[in-house]
């Protein structure tokens, strides 16, 4: 107990100053340690379980109140520190299940498709918190927006050497469309980021042997029945309503469609075993996906949603033989 509370102590301290490094430096630098500061989390979480995460989201929250005061300590806590405690407590979940043969029990893990769909739902929600941070209302946020993208704009063309201004009538066009693509890029951006510090996490306590679950086969990753129907749903919602209501269900679209660009690549990444050409197959998809993102991620999530009644249905697939525990893929 006495190690849990010092590495959950010192982890919260280390993302505390990260998440302060998030603040000053190119914009660059800023993004990258708003990015890693969950991490050291993430990782007291994954070697020692939840409690030592929670003990630094503590920490990291109350030394951020103390800087910034409560209103942005609450924001913090919640957003960047909260997850990381609930993400690994569902990591390490685990129950004992008796054996076919009812002889002996086996540990069945918490599944790893269910962990992805849980970093969407969060994601979804720090959208929210992010857009309610840019106002109170669909109004006050489009007009903070604007305002935030003359400043960019602005900036960009000082830098540049540019001096023509920018017309009211490009910015009003701007703001609209970034606008109506922020809350799905936020929802993917946040679960991104999220699923991100939970794999390097998991890969650095693995390779250190303090990992307590097994690596998991993340080919074999698979959703509920049920979750294109959210999916589904959260596209409807957001084409019919509007504001805050609209912004949340837009954001759930971004972060459920995410998921199943994850779940398409399981299913390239499962079919493509024992293949000989594997390697260029799985190049040219992730070449694909980053120099056609919209296209490209359109067809591996359609893989991904498809998979009950198309061709590459990864359970009618024979696996290879395979000796040891499963590769990183």
């Amino acid at each position: 107990m006495q190690k849990n509370f010092l590495v959950g102590i010192a982890a919260g301290i280390v993302s505390f100053i990260a998440m302060m490094s998030a603040t000053t430096g190119t914009p660059i630098l800023q993004f990258v340690m708003f990015l890693v500061a969950p991490l050291p989390l993430f990782l007291a979480g994954l070697a020692l379980g939840w409690r030592a995460a929670a003990i630094g989201a503590i920490t990291a929250g109350i030394a951020i109140t103390l800087l910034a005061g409560p209103l942005v300590g609450f924001v913090s806590a919640g957003s960047q520190f909260g997850p990381p405690v609930l993400l690994t407590y569902l990591a390490l979940l685990n129950r004992e299940v008796a054996s076919p043969g009812g002889n002996a029990t086996a540990t069945e893990w918490y599944p790893i498709g269910r962990l992805v769909l849980w970093c969407a739902v969060l994601g979804t929600l720090l959208s929210v918190i992010l857009l309610m941070m840019l106002g109170k209302d669909a109004v006050e946020v489009q007009e903070n927006l604007s305002q935030i993208l003359r400043q960019a704009f602005e900036q960009f063309r000082a830098q540049s050497g540019d001096k023509k201004p920018l017309s009211e009538e490009d910015l009003e066009t701007m703001t609209r469309v970034a606008l109506s693509l922020l809350p799905a890029a936020s929802g993917m951006l946040m679960t991104g980021i999220l699923l991100i510090n939970l794999y390097i996490a998991a890969r650095v306590t693995d390779a250190s042997g303090t990992l307590s679950r097994p690596w998991p086969d993340l080919a074999a990753l698979a959703y509920p029945p049920v979750t294109p129907l959210v999916l589904a749903a959260s596209v409807v919602v957001s084409a019919v309503l509007s504001g805050f209501a609209g912004m949340t269900a837009a954001a759930a679209s971004g972060a459920f469609y995410f998921a199943y660009v994850l779940l398409g690549l399981a299913i390239v990444h499962h079919i493509t075993r024992g293949n000989p050409g594997r390697f260029a197959i799985l190049w040219a998809v992730y070449f694909a996906l980053f120099f056609l993102n919209t296209i490209a991620s359109l067809v591996v999530a359609i893989i991904g949603l498809t998979e009950p009644f198309s061709p590459l249905r990864r359970n009618f697939m024979r696996p290879p033989p395979h000796r040891g525990p499963p590769g990183p893929d």
